[in-house]
């Protein structure tokens, strides 16, 4: 049933790299001026530039023109008291150019407030680029730990396990009776709180990263825009929390739901936002370092928590050590 739901999950389970639609850019619009200025007539950037927001407190409906010679007609128009949203194919043209000399590409927006023309003045800009190797070294280390962590503690474990073995096998009057499961339990104690915490990490950066993004959108409800997000992640977060659980309870099933989990969000769902390693603007409500953070957290955790799960499942078959007299 398992192997059947992660190949659902595999053929369908792809979510948005950002809620409602949105990524990341190198480039932000930024309203300047209304020249001229009408009182009660507001044009504000939302969604980090996806969209621009045109409050009409005036007496006077007020429409967005299109470009000279286009076709377009999906522009809105907006009557007293309403308000609108809307992609504009200016800037759209302006955030697809080459970054200028000096960062800054000026745009204008013809409007119609009544019979009065009305210009929306703006420029496109282009913030400093992250530190990209940073973030990838950070990705590339929540990626080694886990295994790393794991393998030490079964190394250590086990040197322990090997030593009471010999201890045993050389003793052949003790009553001590060497049991391989107790050896197999306190290899595995420590490998199994990497596998659970680590696995929740993942599962909690990843719902973080979504919730932040969702705030970022202008319409529609939350929880809807939410869920919409998140797609088939809905699914991986709970066998996530259910395998860090049973992982923890050192039930069988715990560690291949942790791999599970993990290579939904880290193969199938998250690559998409690494481009955010990249990109300067991050339509995040806590932050764009925050949001690569927990970006990095998800994909190079949810990595590790495959490799470290392998590991803790490779050992579940404890081999027989030590003679009983």
């Amino acid at each position: 049933m398992l192997v059947s739901l992660f190949a659902v999950l595999v053929s369908n389970g792809v979510a948005l790299a950002h809620a409602g639609g949105l990524t990341s850019a190198s480039n932000e619009p930024v309203i300047l001026r209304l020249a001229p200025a009408v009182p009660g007539m507001t044009v504000t950037v939302v969604e980090y530039g996806a969209r621009l927001r045109l409050d009409n407190h005036t007496a006077e409906r007020v429409a967005v023109l299109p470009p000279p010679g286009s076709v377009i007609n999906a522009l809105p128009v907006v009557g007293p008291g309403g308000s609108a949203l809307w992609s504009d194919p200016r800037i759209v043209a302006a955030a697809r150019q080459s970054r200028p000399p000096d960062a800054r590409l000026d745009w204008t927006i013809p409007l119609r407030a009544g019979e009065t023309p009305v210009t929306l003045v703006g420029e496109q800009r282009w913030p400093p680029p992250p530190n990209a190797g940073l973030w990838w070294l950070i990705t590339i280390c929540a990626a080694v730990l886990p295994p790393v962590l794991v393998a030490l503690g079964t190394r250590r474990r086990g040197a322990r396990v090997l030593k009471r073995a010999t201890q045993c096998a050389e003793s052949p009057d003790s009553r001590d009776v060497f049991d391989s499961r107790d050896g197999f339990d306190s290899r595995r104690k420590g490998g199994r709180g990497v596998v659970a915490v680590g696995t929740a990490v993942v599962m909690g950066a990843h719902v973080v990263h979504m919730y932040g993004s969702s705030l970022v959108v202008a319409q529609g409800s939350l929880a809807l825009v939410f869920l919409a997000a998140a797609g088939f992640a809905v699914v991986g977060w709970p066998i996530g929390v259910a395998g860090a659980w049973l992982t923890l309870r050192n039930r069988p099933a715990g560690p291949l739901l942790c791999c599970v989990a993990g290579a939904l969000l880290a193969i199938i769902i998250a690559p998409a936002d690494v481009f955010s390693f990249h990109d300067a603007v991050i339509p995040f409500a806590w932050g764009a370092d925050l949001d690569r953070l927990l970006i990095a957290l998800t994909v190079g955790g949810g990595l590790g928590i495959v490799m470290a799960a392998w590991l803790l499942m490779r050992g579940t078959a404890p081999a027989p050590v030590g003679n009983q007299p």
